[in-house]
């Protein structure tokens, strides 16, 4: 491939990578989370920069432009606050190399027009987490669930080749938008369309491809969870966001997909009776809002980028409050995470609201967008069936809050000072888009 500018996100990320890798034999591993993330500063602002710049392959559109900028900020501070936590401290340097090649995926994955260069972004973002979900010190859990991952991860992949190879069959092209019509022209084609849908839809754990995905939010150390519900699956929903709106035909499946996910998300979430595995099953019907926004057709593209970036943000919150909790609770003891870390108990408690929707927070305005764009594409029984899954949502987001929860060792709770200020910027960064959503929806 011939350099463009497009590519030059790529290269900052992959060359702090490559660094971050040799960082731990020189003796500068704990220098590299700082390195991690003004590389990924560097990379949005080159995304933010070059956008709209047509390259071999890669293109950053609007939707690809927003979702670029908001994994590489996202991967910056996930990198700066992990700092403070125990487990960056054994391999720092491959720690952070692993995320930057996740990271490097992950912007492959939303700007690709070309399908190998997909799989090529979805393999670089996945294989990092085998190793990551089962960090030295993470426990036995942590192992089961990078298993699970494994496993779940190599049928996407699986699928997702088998898809290329069935397109490439119908019309012998692997870009996303190919010369002659559309990916869907054939049989073949459709074919191949659906088990990329299927592929993808494993890794945003969509009904009924959602297997493990409590058991893998149980069993992961929260700090990776920033990475893997904030940022990877953010990246895939951008990759679903490019296969949409090339190929319109899947609409009606892509609604089905999101209705199953809406009702079995929310019902399996309220019989939870764990923090974690609530939140894992909860991610089902959130899979479901943001695919009910693709089927809704062009309007419902954007409604689903600014949905995909909503949930990352409120993702990377609620992760960044759970860190400092032990890792087998199962509940969150408000009471003292009140009394040692007040800020980050907020932050925790306001996107816990947004994942509801609680009006007006910035949740509510992202599922409102969804319900719009339903509406004027006439989907009417699909955006009343988003109020009803959002409205029971309550009942178990809720539940969270009141339910008392008491820490017999008030000294396991992670203490540092350091959080506190994140949590104080990431309060300011969701009032902020508060008040720029309403404002974009006008």
């Amino acid at each position: 491939m011939a350099y463009s500018p497009t590519l030059l996100p790529l290269l900052i990320v992959g060359a702090a990578a490559l660094i971050a890798f040799l960082a731990d034999a020189l003796r500068l591993g704990r220098l590299m989370p700082w390195l991690g993330g003004i590389s990924s500063i560097a990379a949005a602002a080159s995304i933010f920069v070059e956008h709209m710049a047509l390259g071999a392959d890669l293109y950053w559109d609007l939707s690809a432009t927003l979702l670029g900028v908001y994994l590489s900020l996202a991967m910056a501070a996930g990198l700066f606050f992990i700092t403070f936590h125990p487990l960056s401290r054994k391999m720092t340097g491959s720690l952070v190399g692993l995320l930057l090649t996740m990271l490097a995926g992950s912007l492959m994955l939303v700007s690709a027009q070309n399908l190998l260069l997909m799989f090529v972004g979805l393999e670089l973002q996945v294989l990092p987490f085998f190793a990551l979900l089962a960090w030295p010190g993470s426990g036995r859990a942590a192992v089961e669930s990078a298993f699970k991952y494994a496993v779940l991860a190599g049928l996407a992949s699986a699928q997702f080749a088998i898809g290329i190879a069935l397109i490439y069959l119908g019309d012998g092209s692997l870009a996303v938008i190919p010369p002659m019509g559309d990916m869907t022209s054939n049989v073949f084609g459709l074919m191949g369309v659906l088990a990329l849908l299927a592929a993808l839809s494993f890794e945003i754990a969509a009904a009924p491809f959602h297997a493990w995905v409590a058991d893998i939010y149980q069993g992961a150390p929260a700090p990776f969870l920033i990475f893997l519900a904030g940022v990877a699956k953010v990246a895939i929903m951008g990759a679903l966001i490019t296969l949409v709106a090339a190929t319109p035909k899947l609409e009606i499946p892509i609604a089905v997909i999101a209705a199953t996910s809406i009702v079995l998300g929310n019902i399996l979430a309220y019989r939870a009776g764990h923090l974690r595995r609530m939140l894992g099953y909860s991610a089902i019907a959130h899979a479901g809002y943001f695919l009910a926004a693709l089927a809704a057709g062009p309007l419902g593209i954007m409604a689903g980028a600014i949905y995909a970036l909503v949930y990352g943000l409120m993702n990377i919150g609620t992760f960044m409050g759970l860190s400092a909790l032990p890792e087998n609770s199962i509940a969150i003891p408000w009471a003292t995470l009140r009394e040692r870390q007040p800020v980050l108990a907020g932050l925790l408690g306001l996107t816990l609201l947004s994942l509801a929707g609680m009006p007006p927070s910035i949740g509510f305005f992202a599922k409102l967008l969804v319900i719009i764009a339903d509406v004027h594409d006439q989907a009417y029984w699909l955006a009343i069936l988003i109020a009803l899954g959002s409205a029971f949502s309550f009942a178990y987001y809720l539940s969270t809050l009141w339910k008392p929860s008491v820490l017999s060792n008030p000294d396991r709770l992670l203490h540092r000072r350091s959080w506190e200020t994140f949590a104080a910027l990431g309060i300011l960064i969701l009032l902020f888009g508060w008040l720029l959503v309403p404002l974009g929806m006008g």
